[in-house]
């Protein structure tokens, strides 16, 4: 459901995430493709950027659950 949201609206998946850092990198991402898709000359950029927005935000929320699960095991492994 998060990638879902990450494929719409990135930043807001990002904050739900818990990386407020990448998400106002990804706000700004999203909002330079907006002002791309505005000006219509700049039309495909505002595409690639979009796109590359939304793979920032896909890539930064697996790595996110990779490193609660890779801490989960080590937690779980340790002896008490």
């Amino acid at each position: 459901m998060i990638y879902l949201l990450a494929f719409f609206c990135s930043p807001l998946a990002l904050l739900l995430t818990g990386k407020p850092i990448s998400a106002v990198f990804n706000l700004v991402l999203y909002i330079l493709s907006i002002v791309c898709w505005v000006t219509i000359i700049l039309f495909h950029a505002g595409f690639v950027i979009w796109a590359l927005a939304v793979l920032h935000a896909i890539l930064t929320i697996n790595n996110a659950r990779e490193e609660r699960r890779a801490r989960r095991i080590i937690a779980a492994s340790r002896p008490d």
